[in-house]
């Protein structure tokens, strides 16, 4: 089953009641007689967007003990815009580069038409575009990739958007390989370990689960993405930055790389009160939301507000205009 056919189910539900929420924690208030049932979609399970979906939902479910949260697995980023705008959930999270494509109708196969809806809540956290190989496969840099085989993550993902643009700047495309697989980071990484794949794409936090479980067994090399060629994509989403040293137990570190804001976002229809009080939830105890996931360590106020490539939903800037922050 794809991404594309994975349900709306339940069997990812998160929910709370009264007596469960948290000693001290200032939740936020809506409406007494509101009851909502909030349904986020994040990404396939060894990414961070689903662990980091969950951190989300725990928040909210402990702050607003009205308010039941499911996390949905999904393909991520494209799905997750697309699910979201069709009224099948009410936040998701994405990476920037796709929701600007969205926002401005510039897919013509996912987004033949603008999604001027689109909101954000906030930047997450930098989803670091990781390019690895296995070290006996000879490749060293990104022209070596012709006629290999790499994985691009599941289908309607950030990583797949990322891939494509990165092989376009470098004047390739997906036809230049000899094969493009569509594994979740699970199957990637045991068609890593049975050589089936050369290596792969992979857009997360720094820390992903599938390079660590990948690094006790087999030798990998992460493989650079210049600076020049950063410029070359032509898109602000993008940013030069580096995997730096010590993050992964593989060659080739510290590589230059790129890294792409990853955001909480909503539809402009969205109650302003609601996203107000979804924030209102995280920030009560970012200690706490931060445990979450090892990307989620240097989330702040400030940082919530960098790298938005959409408007902010109005009760976003509420929150932000209340806690002095003004978005970029």
């Amino acid at each position: 089953m794809s991404a594309r056919d994975i349900p709306l189910s339940r069997r990812s539900f998160l929910s709370t009641s009264a007596a469960a929420v948290a000693a001290g924690v200032l939740a936020p208030t809506l409406p007494a007689q509101a009851a909502d049932f909030v349904t986020i979609v994040g990404g396939p399970t060894g990414g961070s967007f689903y662990p980091i979906s969950v951190a989300v939902a725990n928040a909210i479910s402990t702050a607003l003990p009205d308010t039941r949260v499911q996390v949905q697995q999904t393909g991520g980023s494209n799905l997750n815009v697309t699910l979201v705008m069709g009224g099948k959930a009410e936040l998701g999270i994405a990476l920037a580069d796709v929701l600007s494509t969205a926002m401005r109708g510039a897919d013509p196969k996912r987004f033949p038409k603008p999604m001027q809806g689109l909101r954000g809540i906030a930047s997450i956290f930098p989803s670091h575009v990781h390019l690895m190989v296995r070290a006996d496969s000879g490749i060293k840099s990104i022209e070596d990739l012709r006629g290999r085989i790499m994985n691009v993550g599941a289908p309607g993902g950030g990583s797949e958007t990322n891939a494509r643009a990165i092989l376009a700047a470098s004047g390739m495309s997906f036809e230049d390989l000899k094969r493009v697989d569509f594994l979740g980071a699970g199957d990637a990484g045991d068609a890593v370990r049975n050589r089936r794949i050369d290596g792969f794409f992979l857009s997360t936090g720094l820390g992903a689960p599938m390079v660590q479980e990948l690094q006790t067994g087999v030798d990998m090399v992460a493989v650079p993405i210049p600076a020049e060629l950063v410029k070359k994509i032509g898109d602000s989403a993008y940013v030069a930055t580096e995997i730096p040293s010590g993050t992964y137990q593989v060659q080739g570190l510290p590589a230059p790389g790129v890294v792409v804001w990853t955001q909480l976002f909503c539809s402009e229809s969205h109650p302003a009160e609601k996203v107000r009080s979804y924030l209102e939830a995280i920030f009560a105890d970012l200690q706490k939301f931060r445990s979450g996931h090892a990307a989620l360590r240097e989330f702040s106020l400030e940082r919530a507000v960098q790298g938005m490539p959409i408007p902010l939903h109005d009760g976003a800037k509420t929150f932000f205009a209340a806690h002095g922050v003004t978005a970029g």
